[in-house]
């Protein structure tokens, strides 16, 4: 889902005054980090990309002063400067960087280019001028040969396979589930905690969605339910939370918002004794641009692609940045039984 979602539907609850108990903040993603690693992972490609010299020198004065001419890779160099990337204990201890843009941190912290008295239209003698402009090129060279070593190449290799991975398992995941289900009941529940108890530690989390999902199978709350994906994320003010989406028979269950509710009420009440919150997307689904949650029946192919969209948001943080988790970070329900297979189809065996 798209930043615009995100505004679009906490645009509508506040116009609404609406007030969803057991509900803190909404639990999105942070979208201006998103698009800002967004942007640095493509101006880095630019940058090793470009051809020349990122800067050159000016035409000397009387002085016999100069200052720095920015060239086309250069320019990019500054738009890269001007992005607030993290780069504090607490976020490098959370996460890792795609390595593109970790590459090239290391590269601007190694040139020291992130001094506010680094000034580029400063007038200087032409020696130091010079000399300056000889450094700047040499940080984009270095930048421009590290994308071609083995090690990166290995580190970048192994990044993107593990996401396409995830990609195409939820892909396969999701189709199964409208091979043996004619139609769906999509819900999306963000499982966090409440402020106090924000700097709950990431094993304690762990164990709450295991217990969620082993109360599950004896739970008949969940009876209907033939799937589900969960996403472990964490926010600066929400600490660990829960991206989750649940799948039902939708030949079996209606009314989503509820149903909704139910589960994070279960989540708040039952699971976490009281620590924690919910936040129930269905009930604000129509301010979403793709709707892809609701019931969705099998040959709709508008909602099947919002769902999809829906599906690759909980993964949107991996493409840039990747959460380091004790253990798994996502997981899904098992392979439902094909049609013909006798028995009822189980979808709660992986938590």
């Amino acid at each position: 889902m798209a930043s615009s979602d995100e505004e679009r539907y906490e645009a509508l609850v506040s116009k609404m005054d609406m007030h969803i108990e057991g509900v803190g903040q909404v639990g999105a993603l942070d979208a201006g980090l998103i698009c800002t690693l967004k942007e640095a992972s493509s101006l880095v490609e630019k940058l090793v990309k470009s051809k020349g010299d990122a800067f050159g020198l000016s035409a000397l004065d009387e002085f016999d002063s100069a200052c720095l001419e920015v060239n086309a890779p250069g320019k990019i160099l500054l738009k890269l400067l001007r992005l607030h990337i993290p780069d504090d204990a607490r976020f490098n201890a959370l996460y890792t960087l795609e390595p593109y843009i970790e590459m090239a941190v290391d590269h601007v912290k190694k040139f020291g280019l992130y001094h506010p008295s680094l000034s580029w239209r400063l007038r200087r003698p032409v020696n130091e001028t010079h000399k300056l402009m000889a450094y700047l090129n040499g940080c984009v060279d270095q930048i421009r040969q590290a994308v071609k070593t083995k090690s990166f190449l290995a580190k970048l290799n192994s990044y993107q396979r593990s996401s396409n991975k995830n990609y195409k398992g939820l892909k396969e995941y999701v189709d199964a589930l409208f091979e043996r289900h004619a139609r769906l009941l999509v819900l999306r529940v963000d499982l966090s905690y409440s402020e106090e108890n924000s700097k709950t530690e990431q094993d304690q989390a762990q164990r709450d969605r295991k217990r969620l999902f082993e109360n599950a199978r004896s739970n008949k709350l969940f009876g209907d339910m033939v799937g589900y994906i969960w996403k472990l994320e964490h926010g600066p003010k929400k600490g660990f939370h829960y991206h989750m989406m649940f799948f039902f028979d939708g030949s079996k269950v209606r009314e989503d918002i509820t149903l909704a509710k139910r589960i994070g009420e279960y989540w708040t009440s039952v699971v976490t004794k009281g620590r924690g919150l919910y936040y129930n997307c269905n009930a604000v689904k129509l301010a979403y641009k793709s709707c892809g949650i609701g019931m969705i029946e099998h040959t709709d192919v508008e909602l099947r692609s919002g769902l999809w969209s829906a599906v690759v948001y909980l993964t949107k943080t991996d493409l840039y940045m990747k959460l380091q988790t004790e253990g798994r970070g996502m997981g899904k329900g098992s392979y439902p039984r094909s049609k013909d297979a006798r028995g009822r189809p189980r979808a709660l065996m992986a938590a």
